[in-house]
């Protein structure tokens, strides 16, 4: 009876082990997709106009009073986010996006919204995420149904945090004066 014990242990370990390595095979495969990702600016952009399209396709719904769900838009939202953070260099840290939690959505006009929400940013390498202020005002492109224009704002550790589609600069950084 000890023997068949050892030997069912040891079975039980050893496909331990083999789905260890699996999981550690997939996470090494994945990681290898997102360097091959990361390595190309062109392919940074294509991503994150994949997820800019995503976002238009759940903003058109809510700007026409089809739909109320925002869970939607703030997942796109985060994504478009953390890519564009991506295609930063900040100083000495990579930011991105965990979650977002919309609290407001204003319709302008028949193409664009305003959103208020909390943002949870972090920087990669660390686990650490803190809570900021996100001001967005977007526009849909009547023509395309994509994104015409952005532009998002955090309050991030004393520092405004600006991302924006089409204007000179697409990401700043400026120091909050004092009052």
């Amino acid at each position: 009876m000890r023997y068949r014990e050892i030997k069912l242990t040891y079975k039980a370990l050893y496909m331990n082990e083999n789905e260890l390595l699996e999981i550690q095979n997939e996470l090494q495969a994945q990681q290898k997709r997102l360097n091959y990702i990361l390595s190309s600016k062109r392919r940074i952009q294509s991503m994150i106009d994949s997820f800019e399209g995503d976002l238009a396709e759940q903003l058109l719904p809510v700007i026409h009073n089809e739909s109320n769900d925002y869970a939607g838009i703030a997942t796109s939202l985060a994504l478009s986010i953390c890519w564009k953070f991506s295609k930063v260099e900040f100083p000495k840290t990579v930011h991105w996006c965990s979650e977002l939690s919309i609290s407001d959505l204003q319709v302008k006009d028949e193409f664009t919204a305003v959103i208020k929400a909390q943002a949870w940013l972090g920087t990669l390498g660390s686990d650490e995420l803190w809570q900021t202020p996100l001001f967005a005002e977007i526009t849909v492109d009547p023509k395309t149904n994509s994104l015409k224009s952005y532009h998002i704002h955090f309050l991030s550790k004393g520092k405004i945090i600006s991302l924006r589609k089409n204007a000179k600069q697409s990401v700043t950084v400026k120091q909050m004066q004092s009052m």
